[in-house]
């Protein structure tokens, strides 16, 4: 027997601008259809009140890091308004259960040295109050950086004789020995690669079941690995994030995943093996391959046209115009392959040094995907005017991604850091919404002091009133509407990647994926968006929260 549920009594979102809200909607076989249409014989009618209730597509977070997500649910928060000194990071650490325990690694996550009282990273030495026989690892807020302590730099092996890795670097002091810091993700990757035990399949499933009830509460259901490590032929499973995250969906987590490789092949168009039929098919899939052309604003590794602001007195100033790490023959080659395997290219590109490069190296390209972008350019925190221009003028033209979070919880460190000339140009999220269509809001959760990242109603605040977590303006001009912020979550956010049927809008033939929250985003004052929340979760028709 066919079941069609009809929803009334409800003030609902469509997902996209511009369009009437509903006051009822159909579900049938877990997707909308029209609420008139003929109900053949045999079909059950169920009618559903939903007194009155706010509804709303539910969301798409594009740009996310969800083992990053799961590591933080059981890691020691180094961020406002708990830590906010280095001795308060070290009295934090000290309490973890593993250093209560005595035993494993000690990790913590989201430290800014622009929150910290004494405006400096904090080294190896702070570390080594923590523990001397355990090693202490802290991830930075941007996930690009991160310090350990002596036992940790003992255990990888780095001494003042270990090489920096390529576009990364050892922090070193004034004697030239190691000072715990690690610069960018290849020397963070060094570490991890060379001295933390590896999980099990099991805790690993785990810990993601456990996610999968964080995205529920959150509203997300669907999402992206924006960092998988593909794993070769023959890896353990515990290794490899297509083989993890598919034993959780099938043990009941509920979000879509889209993963997107980081590209390994360097300067050579066929220096990754090509996905397989299988991992590019299902609810989670590899949809895509992953470049880093800099790093990032707060950590002053961001690839910029203006050298940032001299740091604190004391603080190494290495880079002063940033890192930019990505080469034309890798872009060539990442691109290349990411064509001949039908997949797109996705590019971190934060500082308007590293878009120029971009920008200008798309030039000669041609799409290569249909009905769906090819490129998509990450966070584009520095993007200018003159750089919508050239969008515009793009045969290959980019998605985007933004991420209104990191001024928010960042905003010390991006005054610290530029100018307010620069600062000026910031995530222009109204000039991108006005011109790019293809263009989503997101969190890249974890990266950033934050303690719960993917919050959407905190980035849809930020995005609507432009004030950070302490209530400072930043660039009101790039204010947007409440629906305009919700569509690019939604219906918009849909554009950027590919995805399993039509989802992000209230539509026959979409898939019913829709969400309620505590009070409606339209009738409440823009300051109060943070104080919504999800009260029920409906995928394909069925309630799974609520």
């Amino acid at each position: 027997m066919t079941i069609r549920y009809h929803y009334q009594n409800v003030c609902a979102f469509p997902g996209v601008t511009g369009r009437p809200f509903l006051t009822d909607f159909t579900v049938e076989d877990g997707r909308f259809i029209p609420s008139d249409e003929h109900a053949p014989d045999g079909t059950e009618i169920r009618t559903i009140d939903m007194r009155g209730a706010f509804v709303m597509p539910a969301f798409i977070d594009t740009h996310a890091h969800p083992t990053g997500v799961a590591m933080t649910l059981g890691a020691v928060a180094c961020t406002p308004p708990k830590v906010n000194s280095i001795d308060e990071l070290v009295e934090a650490l000290r309490a973890s259960p593993a250093a209560q325990s005595g035993e494993g690694w000690i990790d913590g996550w989201g430290y800014d040295e622009s929150l910290l009282a004494e405006k400096r990273s904090p080294t190896r030495e702070d570390l080594d109050r923590v523990s001397t026989t355990q090693p202490v690892f802290i991830r930075r807020s941007d996930y690009h950086s991160a310090v350990v302590n002596s036992r940790a730099l003992e255990l990888a092996k780095i001494t003042r004789e270990t090489p920096d890795p390529a576009g990364a670097a050892f922090g070193r002091d004034a004697s030239g020995e190691p000072d715990g810091r690690l610069i960018e993700l290849g020397a963070v990757e060094f570490v991890e690669h060379a001295a933390k035990p590896p999980k099990t399949f099991e805790s690993s499933v785990e810990t993601l079941l456990e996610l999968g009830r964080h995205y529920l509460d959150h509203g997300i259901l669907a999402t992206s690995d924006m960092m998988a490590e593909r794993a070769a032929p023959g890896t353990d499973p515990a290794k490899d994030p297509l083989a993890l995250y598919r034993a959780a969906a099938g043990r009941g987590m509920p979000v879509e995943l889209n993963l997107y490789a980081v590209w390994k092949g360097g300067e050579d168009p066929f220096g990754m093996p090509d996905f397989s039929l299988d991992e590019k098919t299902g609810a989670v899939r590899y949809v895509g391959v992953k470049l880093f052309a800099d790093g990032s604003i707060s950590g002053r590794t961001a690839a910029v046209r203006n050298p940032y602001l001299p740091p604190p007195e004391g603080t190494p100033n290495e880079f002063p115009n940033g890192m930019m790490i990505l080469t034309e023959p890798v872009f060539r080659a990442a691109v290349a392959w990411a064509r001949r395997n039908g997949v797109q290219c996705a590019i971190h590109i934060m500082g308007d040094t590293s878009i120029d490069a971009v920008l200008g190296w798309l030039e000669t390209e041609e799409p290569w995907l249909e009905g769906m972008a090819s490129i998509r350019l990450e966070h584009v925190s520095m993007l200018r005017p003159d750089h919508l221009d050239k969008i515009e003028k793009l045969a290959c033209r980019p998605a985007l991604t933004t991420q209104i979070i990191f001024p928010f919880a960042e905003w010390r460190s991006y005054h610290a850091a530029l100018t307010p000339e620069d600062f000026a140009v910031c995530y222009a999220v109204k000039s991108i919404a006005d011109r790019i269509d293809t263009f989503a809001l997101s969190s890249d959760a974890p990266c950033t002091t934050w303690s719960d990242t993917d919050d959407v109603f905190v980035c849809l605040e930020a995005a609507v009133t432009r004030r950070d977590s302490d209530g400072g303006l930043m660039n009101p001009g790039e204010a947007i509407p409440v629906g305009t912020a919700l569509s690019l979550y939604t219906s918009r956010a849909a554009k950027v990647m590919p995805l399993e049927g039509t989802l992000g809008v209230i539509a026959p033939g979409a898939r019913a994926n829709f969400i309620t929250l505590s009070a409606n985003p339209f009738m409440i004052a823009p300051s109060k968006l943070r104080s919504l929340s999800v009260t029920g979760v409906w995928k394909d028709g069925e309630k799974l929260f609520g």
